[in-house]
C-alpha cells in the first residue's frame, strides 16, 4: 500500500533513523493487525505524532497561564497537560498495532468454527485448497477469517507461491493461535501424504464442539453476572440511598453525609454501571 502525503513527509524526516530501530515484534504486530504500512514509515509517523502532541499541548499550557494568571501551584499542576498528552500519544501509537492484532485474534476465533464448517463442506465437494481459500475470501459473513483467507489466496495468485508456502507464511503472521494450529495441521497433513478432506471435517467438528461448550459457559457466567448486578447495582444502591437519608434525619447530621450522597449518586453509581458494562462487553467478545 502506497503512503499518503503525511506518511511520506514523516518518512522523509525520520525514515532512516526509524528503520534502524525496527524490531521483529513491531513487524509482527503490524502484519498481524493487517496495517499495510512499512514498519519504518509507521515508526516515523509515531514520532511525528508525538512531537505534534507535545507542541500543541505546550501551546495550550502557555495559553492557559497567559489568560488565567494562575497561582504558582496551579502552574505546576498544569504542567501535566503537555507531559501527559505527549506520553499518552506516544503510548497509544506504540501499542496500537499489538492491540489491534489482539482484537483481530478474538474475531478470528469467534468466526473460526463456522468458517471451518464452510471449508469442510467445500472440501467434501472436491474443491482444491486454493479454491477453498479463494471462495472463503469472498464470504464477508466470516469477518476476519475472510481477511486471512484473502492473504493466503493473494500469496498463491499474485506472488506465485504454492498453497503450502502460502499457509506457512500465514502461520507466521496470523494473530490467532487457533487458526495457526489449524493451518499447521493442514500443512503437516499434506506433507505427510494425508488427505485434507478428513482433516478439515475433523477440525470443523472439534471447533464446533469447543464453541458449543464456550457458549454454554458464557450463558452460565452471564447468569452469575446478572445476579451480581441486581444485588450490587440495583438492590444495594437502593438500600444505601434509603438508609443514608434516614441516618441523617435520626442523627441530625450536617453536610458531610450530604456530600457523601452527592459523590455516591454522581460518581459511584455511574462507575458501578460502567464497570458492569465493561465486564459484560469483554465476556461477550470471547465467544
Amino acid at each position: 500500500m502506497s503512503l499518503n502525503n503525511y506518511q511520506k513527509m514523516c518518512y522523509r524526516w525520520f525514515g532512516r533513523t526509524a528503520e534502524s530501530v525496527i524490531t521483529e515484534k513491531m513487524k509482527y504486530s503490524l502484519e498481524s493487525a493487517h496495517i499495510t504500512i512499512r514498519p519504518g514509515a509507521y515508526v516515523s509517523c509515531l514520532w511525528v505524532n508525538t512531537i505534534l502532541a507535545a507542541i500543541v499541548s505546550t501551546i495550550i499550557y502557555f495559553s492557559l497561564i497567559l489568560f488565567l494568571s494562575p497561582s504558582i501551584w496551579l502552574i505546576f499542576a498544569l504542567v501535566t497537560i503537555p507531559l501527559l498528552s505527549t506520553f499518552f500519544t506516544y503510548l497509544y501509537f506504540k501499542i496500537m498495532p499489538a492491540s489491534k492484532a489482539k482484537a483481530r485474534a478474538k474475531k478470528i476465533d469467534l468466526h473460526l468454527p463456522y468458517a471451518l464448517n464452510f471449508i469442510s463442506a467445500m472440501a467434501s465437494a472436491g474443491i482444491t485448497p486454493s479454491e477453498i481459500f479463494k471462495s472463503l475470501s469472498k464470504q464477508r459473513i466470516y469477518g476476519e477469517i475472510r481477511e486471512e483467507a484473502l492473504w493466503i489466496y493473494r500469496d498463491v495468485n499474485l506472488l506465485g507461491r504454492d498453497i503450502i508456502s502460502a499457509m506457512k507464511a500465514n502461520i507466521n503472521r496470523t494473530p490467532s493461535e487457533k487458526f495457526k494450529e489449524f493451518l499447521q495441521g493442514a500443512v503437516v497433513t499434506v506433507q505427510s501424504g494425508g488427505a485434507l478432506k478428513p482433516y478439515f471435517m475433523a477440525k470443523a467438528d472439534q471447533y464446533t464442539r469447543e464453541n458449543r461448550v464456550a457458549q454454554r459457559q458464557l450463558i452460565e457466567s452471564l447468569g452469575i453476572m446478572a445476579e451480581a448486578y441486581v444485588t450490587a447495582a440495583v438492590a444495594g444502591v437502593l438500600l444505601i440511598i434509603i438508609i443514608i437519608p434516614l441516618l441523617m434525619i435520626i442523627s441530625k447530621a450536617g453536610t458531610d453525609q450530604l456530600m457523601f450522597m452527592y459523590v455516591f449518586v454522581g460518581f459511584i453509581i455511574p462507575l458501578i454501571h460502567i464497570g458492569f458494562s465493561v465486564v459484560l462487553s469483554s465476556m461477550s467478545a470471547k465467544v
